[in-house]
């Protein structure tokens, strides 16, 4: 009977523990919006790679990185405010789920959230974004 209660006890710690650190919205906007800057980042070195391919492993003028690093900058700026508006975060009190939201492919999970920490689902994201790296 007292391991019974120990038993009890360590559940019932472990399942407050993940009740208290369940991540909420913020969190799962900002994993999103990292997964998406990290993606950018791997097109731009991509991108370079490519013209260093095609142009005789001469590398990129200066203006044309500035021009990338620019574009970047600004595409993630714009970014949180964007996820922010179309994510919707369902919150089971021992885990979060962040979803997508439009009125024709309905809600697609974008991220699920547990221990304090959100993981981007990346089966669904790399296709969204037309990613093309592994």
């Amino acid at each position: 009977m007292k391991k019974f209660w120990k038993i009890l006890i360590i559940c019932v710690v472990a399942l407050g523990v993940m009740a208290v650190t369940c991540p909420g919205k913020q969190r799962h906007v900002d994993a999103g919006v990292k997964y998406m800057s990290k993606a950018l980042h791997k097109q731009a070195k991509t991108i370079e790679k490519t013209y260093k391919e095609q142009h005789n492993n001469q590398e990129m003028p200066d203006e044309g990185k500035q021009l990338m690093n620019q574009l970047q900058e600004s595409l993630i700026s714009q970014m949180k405010p964007a996820v922010e508006n179309v994510l919707v975060v369902k919150n089971y009190v021992l885990f979060s789920v962040g979803q997508f939201v439009n009125e024709t492919d309905g809600a697609t999970t974008m991220s699920v959230g547990f221990l304090g920490m959100v993981f981007p689902n990346k089966k669904e994201l790399k296709p969204n974004l037309n990613l093309n790296y592994n």
